[in-house]
């Protein structure tokens, strides 16, 4: 047998070995749960909580729920609301449902630690997010008294179809409750809403309206899409100024599309002031804060040389960068700055791009309107 196939039938041998032995060790963990719930059925607590501490010690979020449980209910232990919070703690924080959901319990009557409604707020809102029924129960309940976080999250979770169907209406009627309590994501929200045509008529007009309130809170976003429309004169007033202004705003705050924008919107100079210094100041930020967009734009410069002195090691440092992010365009573009480098050069472009691999952490927004 040649030697190629015979190294074949060995690799073949190998995967089918790691693969059954992956199985036959997932498949007792499996059935040791099992076992610790049937023997919790039966009232075996102790034998219960055996199976369950086994497991819950490599990790086992159900199992650490599980633990909680007994400890909380005093079921063949006995009850220590301390040892219960700090298992529902451990299998909360890996998402289990459940066990947020208790968690949110405790910290709302103060069972094991302190009373804080907002951690338990918190915990009841992750809880529904994953789907957890009497989590989204309390939240409707918070909310319809008034709770301007929980009716922001309600919001959002009918926005986006999770615990509950879609429906963008509901999603608007509770967005607008908390925009009116002062909330400013909430306020960004329904403009992004009406911008839309999502649950109420397109109305550019209202959008502008509500992303200015959101803006004078301090919403980046709402800063980024007001700029756009004054841009572009929908809803208000055609006004290149005021647009530049928000658009600055929202890209001092760290919004990397406000960034982004303002640099294509120096290069192109279509309808705005060309200014290719002020184009590569701010692709500058945007790539430095993970952009790979405009990563891959800034090398372009740099490699072609235009309007900024030619840098092939920079170019290529920022196509690097662009190209582990997954960026479409840059690894072609990338083997061809290459090809005018030395293997020297092309260490140094390396080492440059992890600046540019590892940015600091960018705002982000629950919904976000078409850019």
């Amino acid at each position: 047998m040649p030697i190629s196939e015979s190294m074949g039938s060995f690799a073949r041998r190998v995967k089918i070995l790691i693969m059954l032995a992956i199985l036959a060790s997932s498949t007792p963990l499996m059935a040791d749960f099992s076992g610790g719930v049937a023997a919790y059925k039966r009232g075996e607590f102790e034998a219960a909580r055996s199976e369950f501490e086994r497991l819950a010690a490599a990790g086992d979020a159900r199992a650490q729920f599980a633990i909680g449980l007994l400890y909380d209910n005093g079921e063949g232990v006995g009850r220590d609301d301390d040892k219960a919070f700090e298992w529902y703690r451990k299998s909360a924080q890996q998402g289990y449902a459940k066990a947020q959901y208790n968690l949110a319990l405790m910290y709302e009557t103060g069972r094991g630690v302190a009373a804080d409604n907002a951690a338990a707020l918190a915990w009841f809102g992750k809880s529904a997010v994953r789907g957890n029924a009497d989590a989204l129960t309390r939240v409707y309940g918070y909310a319809e008294q008034g709770d301007a976080e929980m009716q922001l999250l309600l919001g959002q979770l009918y926005y986006l179809g999770r615990g509950v169907v879609r429906d963008e209406r509901d999603a608007f009627g509770w967005f607008s409750k908390a925009a009116e309590q002062g909330s400013s994501d909430a306020a960004f929200a329904v403009g992004v809403m009406y911008e839309k045509g999502q649950g109420r008529l397109q109305s550019y007009v209202k959008a502008a309206a509500w992303y200015q309130k959101a803006a004078e809170a301090h919403h980046a976003e709402a800063a980024y899409n007001l700029a756009r429309l004054y841009r572009l004169g929908r809803g208000v007033g055609h006004d290149l100024d005021r647009a530049l202004e928000l658009y600055e705003v929202a890209a001092d705050a760290g919004l990397v599309n406000a960034q982004l924008s303002l640099a294509m919107l120096y290069e192109a100079g279509q309808g705005w002031q060309r200014d290719v210094v002020r184009a590569v100041s701010w692709y500058r930020r945007a790539a430095e804060n993970g952009s790979a967009d405009a990563q891959t734009n800034l090398a372009y410069l740099y490699a072609e040389g235009v309007d900024v002195k030619q840098d092939l090691i920079e170019a290529y440092a920022l196509l690097d960068a662009a190209d582990e992010a997954g960026h479409r365009l840059a690894k072609e573009n990338l083997d061809l700055v290459a090809a005018g480098l030395s293997d020297a050069q092309i260490a140094e472009a390396q080492a440059r791009a992890r600046r540019y691999v590892e940015p600091p952490a960018k705002p982000a927004a629950q919904i976000r309107a078409n850019r």
